[in-house]
């Protein structure tokens, strides 16, 4: 009798173990990627983020956005918004700037004090503003696409790359006259100033990129790239060492055209930067590795490689290359630490990055803010906030999953103590 018991428990802990095991392990139960909430987000309506910034100290972030029109002679109405991280608890814009077309490049200077953007298509124009006033500082007329502008960190210089006009302009904050432009052979499309505003590079469509010393007229040098164009370009903070993406990934440092070390992608890096203090490159590429590489400056080997299965259109890394940022076309922006390819955490946006060039991702020099552009929607990220992983049972509700589980329990529970209440009965009358 003991053993026909036994038997009988055994089988019915079998059937309630053997449901649990079968709901889960057919299921194949798996744990979500650490995650993040943004600290806020930003809805631009219909229009599209074309175009995002962040000041060093994170206490500024400027985004612009535009309507995609996919005929020249309709206009873009585009949108410059400035917001306060630092004081203010409502994330609304303190102000926005509209324009009829669109915005294809922005910066902002290290404090935030100053805003250039840089228009698209029909304006043609570069505007500077103050962060106290939604109206241009002043506007010059660049009769071409404006590609690309950055901004010195001590707020004196402004370096811009014009575009179909082939030529790279240099400005004063003070000024609204160039006070240095030189003719590119190609299309100009990138450029890069350190903190002080005495060194400069640039790019363009004609394999050309070119290193100068702001205070002559031509470059100190040229080299040429392999492949048809270098669209990604990033100096450290001293002008010492420079980045540059295209078919490979180069470093050089400013006192000779020849590359310290070239390293071979199997594809585009469509965005590149080099950490301030000149450490750490990180860059991106697209088909077909859709890869992330960290690199120290003293050597061509990756210190670590993470392929998220999606082209890579912006990177951003923190001062001293701590911390490491990516965006890919899959809608997923990720969070690396310096030491590992294991992202931190990552979150899906609202849709593909739709900024030109890697206009669409910046971080603060700590790395404690990020600021991202979806498709509609502006993101505001403090680097600690991490949620942790979830279980994910595809093709089931976890509720609905632990809830069947709950009643094949119980109804088992009941069963087992119905069968023995039957039982200890039988016994009963057989002693009697």
């Amino acid at each position: 009798m003991k053993s026909k018991r036994l038997i009988f428990i055994l089988f019915l802990m079998a059937i309630i173990f053997g449901n649990s095991f079968f709901i889960f392990e057919g299921s194949a139960i798996t744990y979500s990627n650490p995650s993040t909430t943004p600290l806020w987000s930003y809805s631009t309506g219909n229009q599209y983020v074309s175009a995002v910034a962040i000041s060093s100290d994170g206490n500024y972030i400027t985004a612009a956005s535009e309507n995609l029109v996919y005929n020249i002679s309709m206009k873009a109405n585009g949108n410059l918004f400035l917001f306060d991280n630092s004081n203010s608890t409502d994330k609304n814009p303190l102000w926005n700037y509209s324009i009829s077309n669109g915005f294809y490049s922005l910066a902002i200077s290290a404090n935030g004090s100053y805003i250039i953007a840089g228009g698209d298509n029909s304006e043609r124009i570069i505007y500077l503003f103050n962060n106290s006033e939604p109206t241009p500082e002043w506007t010059y007329s660049v009769n071409g696409w404006v590609y690309d502008v950055t901004i010195s960190d001590d707020d004196d210089y402004i370096a811009v790359a014009g575009g179909e006009r082939r030529k790279v302009f240099l400005f004063n904050t003070t000024e609204s006259l160039p006070i240095m432009e030189y003719s590119t052979t190609g299309l100009t499309l990138r450029v890069a100033i350190s903190s002080n505003g005495s060194f400069m590079v640039a790019s363009d469509n004609a394999q050309k990129l070119y290193f100068f010393n702001t205070s002559n007229n031509s470059p100190d040098w040229t080299f040429t790239l392999s492949g048809e164009m270098s669209s990604a370009l990033s100096i450290s903070a001293d002008g010492n060492y420079i980045a540059s993406g295209g078919d490979n990934v180069y470093l050089f440092r400013k006192n000779s055209s020849i590359p310290l070390w070239t390293y071979i992608s199997s594809g585009y890096v469509r965005s590149i930067k080099i950490s301030q203090d000149g450490n750490y490159i990180v860059a991106g590429d697209d088909l077909p590795d859709h890869k992330v590489y960290l690199f120290n400056r003293n050597s061509s080997i990756p210190e670590w490689t993470y392929s998220t299965g999606q082209d890579i259109s912006s990177v951003a890394i923190s001062y001293n290359g701590d911390y490491v940022v990516a965006l890919s076309n899959d809608h997923f922006l990720y969070l690396f630490n310096k030491s590992s390819s294991t992202p931190i955490w990552r979150y899906r946006l609202d849709g593909y990055p739709t900024a030109s060039y890697d206009y669409s991702l910046e971080i603060s020099s700590d790395g404690k803010y990020i600021v991202a552009g979806g498709r509609h929607c502006v993101y505001l990220f403090d680097r600690d906030i991490i949620r942790p992983p979830r279980l994910i049972i595809p093709g089931y509700n976890p509720f609905i999953i632990f809830l069947i589980i709950g009643v094949i329990t119980l109804t088992s529970s009941i069963v087992v103590f119905h069968k023995f209440k039957r039982i200890q009965r039988k016994i009963t009358e057989r002693v009697k």
